[in-house]
Parts: structure tokens; C-alpha cells; sequence
């Protein structure tokens, strides 16, 4: 039986365990062949001061020309970090020749954290985000970006109700599924997943008991972690957990061993065991 396909267009940044570099072991873990585009080519990532970046708008232009003529099709699309607003409108345009009936659209809308944009953004980039999200089957921002994609430029004071709310308003948007991760739970702590489907208003909140660390490219990894669950045929709610558990084991095993905590989570010790565990394993 062949290997789910899935298409990546995303950062490579050559030092750390981020963005592609983070996306690919994890596909390729679970079984998945990865086709990857980097949008923009980093020295390291953006925690890193004085980093450098290149912007790959011209050969990611050049490649989807190619992979037409090549008539590829994909199980999976998942777009992440992109090197400017006019790629986001370059994959509006090609990204359906790509598609399948059955194909999964994830964009991960990397844009911002902890309230305020990434240095190398500016507001145009979430307008051009927000036209890029009309595509997806499923949005994983986190909870910055999910309050800038609804058009809200600074992050409001938390009240009850809140989450569900933005996501109600992330739903005008044209995502079929939306998955915010970093979310306020009921204490006001950011340590939930929430997941709203905008079909039939079905909301849900998932507790994360991750360690108070902060690793850089543990966004990339979740949304990596669930879209393999979903290609590898477990339903959205089972994926959420299963890249929670994951992700909480990943992070556990990163902290006492990972010296520089900028470089990420340490993937080769976090995918020594089969990923596909924490998504079929009964607490």
C-alpha cells in the first residue's frame, strides 16, 4: 500500500529542530512522504538574534509550475511559515491544482506569539494569511494569531466565553476545522488546545500539562504530529490527543537534556518510539 503524500511549504531553517527540519522526520516517522517547498531559507529561527533570511518567493513560484507539468497530487497540504505576503496569494491561486477529492488543506498561520507580530511580518502578511486560510480543511494558530486573524490588533483582556467566541469569527474565514493551540483556559492560563468545527459549532477544550518551557518550533511540531494522525486515519478529536500526549512526552524528555533551549525540542530522542502510540493508547 504507498505512503500517504503530503506537500510541505514551509521555512527550512538550517540550525535548529524547526519548521522543516522538524516537519519531515516527524512525517517520515509516521509513515508519510513528504514533498517540501521552503518558502524562505533561515540561517537559524527567529529566536536566534541577527539571523538571516532569504526570501524563496521566485523558486516556489518556478516549482509549483514544475510540479503542474508533473500533475502531482497530494493526500495533505500543510503550509506554514511563508517568506512574504505574495506567497501566501501564489499558493491561493495553485494550491487547488494540487488537491484530491479527499486531499486535507492545513495551514498553520505562523505570523505571531505572545502578543505581537514575528519581526519579519507586518499587518499586510495577516490580511494575506486570512485570504490563504479560505482554502484549508483545518487552522492551527496559536492564540496571538487566532486574535490578529480576526482582524483584532492587540490582544484583549481575557473574559468568559472568549476562545469559543474567536474561533465563531475565525469560522468567516472558510476553515472547516480550527485548532488553537496555546489557548486561555477558565484560570487564564495559556495551556489548552481549543478545537471548534465551524459545521456544526461543536467546541471542545483539551488541558495540556506541558512544562513551563519554551521551546522554539513546538508549533511546527503539533501541527506536524496532528496531520500525521489524521493521514495515518485517526479522527480530528483522537489526533488533537494524541499530538498532545506526544508533545507533553516530547517536552518532558527535551528538558534535561536539550543545553540550548533556542535550538527546539530534541526529535531524535522525543521520536524513538512509534508516534502512532500516543494516538491509539487508552489512559
Amino acid at each position: 500500500m504507498p505512503h500517504p503524500k503530503v506537500l510541505a511549504i514551509h521555512d527550512l531553517s538550517g540550525f535548529g529542530n524547526t519548521s522543516l527540519m522538524a516537519i519531515i522526520p516527524i512525517m517520515n516517522r509516521m509513515g508519510i512522504e513528504v514533498t517540501a517547498m521552503p518558502g524562505a531559507l533561515l540561517s537559524a529561527n527567529t529566536d536566534y538574534p541577527d539571523y538571516i533570511l532569504q526570501d524563496n518567493t521566485d523558486l516556489l513560484k518556478k516549482s509549483l509550475m514544475h510540479w503542474k507539468k508533473l500533475q502531482l497530487r497530494f493526500d495533505a497540504i500543510y503550509t506554514g511559515f511563508l517568506g512574504s505576503p505574495e506567497q501566501s496569494y501564489l499558493l491561493l491561486e495553485n494550491l487547488p491544482f494540487f488537491r484530491k477529492k479527499e486531499t486535507v488543506v492545513l495551514v498553520d498561520p505562523v505570523l505571531a506569539d505572545e502578543g505581537k507580530l514575528y519581526s519579519c511580518y507586518t499587518w499586510e502578511m495577516v490580511e494575506a494569511m486570512q485570504s490563504l486560510i479560505s482554502l484549508s480543511d483545518i487552522i492551527t494558530p496559536n492564540w496571538t494569531e487566532a486574535i490578529f486573524l480576526t482582524g483584532c490588533k492587540t490582544i484583549p483582556e481575557l473574559r468568559t466565553g472568549q476562545v469559543q467566541e474567536c474561533c465563531a469569527q475565525l469560522a468567516a474565514l472558510n476553515p472547516k476545522h480550527i485548532v488553537i493551540t496555546s489557548a486561555p483556559n477558565s484560570q487564564r492560563e495559556f495551556s489548552s488546545v481549543a478545537y471548534f468545527a465551524a459545521e456544526n459549532n461543536f467546541f471542545q477544550e483539551f488541558e495540556c500539562n506541558y512544562a513551563p518551557v519554551v521551546f522554539p518550533g513546538a508549533g511546527d511540531c503539533f501541527s506536524a504530529m496532528l496531520l500525521a494522525g489524521i493521514l495515518n486515519g485517526f479522527d480530528l478529536v483522537q489526533s488533537i490527543k494524541g499530538t498532545i500526549a506526544f508533545m507533553q512526552k516530547a517536552i518532558e524528555i527535551s528538558i534535561p537534556v536539550v543545553q540550548d533551549r533556542k535550538t527546539g525540542i530534541d526529535l531524535v530522542s522525543a521520536l524513538k518510539k512509534d508516534p502512532r502510540f500516543f494516538f491509539s493508547h487508552k489512559e
